[in-house]
């Protein structure tokens, strides 16, 4: 799993949150959303932005993210 890489080499700078579709839990619009439109898993989010649906590699993420330290 990607979380895990994600956190050794960022540590709190980025929070990874991890929901599973399958849980009770999850916000039923999301849960519908995913449903009707037949969205791929996983969905990725950065500040609240979609950048994939589907798989990412792990390059391509780390590189979206190096871009926004080096924006700031």
């Amino acid at each position: 799993m990607i979380i895990e890489p994600l956190k050794a080499n960022y540590g709190d700078v980025v929070a990874v949150n991890y929901y599973d579709i399958s849980d009770e839990d999850l916000h039923p619009d999301i849960k519908r959303l995913i449903e009707e439109h037949n969205l791929p898993i996983p969905l990725t989010f950065i500040n609240g932005e979609s950048v994939s649906a589907g798989y990412i590699s792990y390059y391509d993420l780390t590189r979206r993210l190096d871009k926004l330290f080096t924006a700031e």
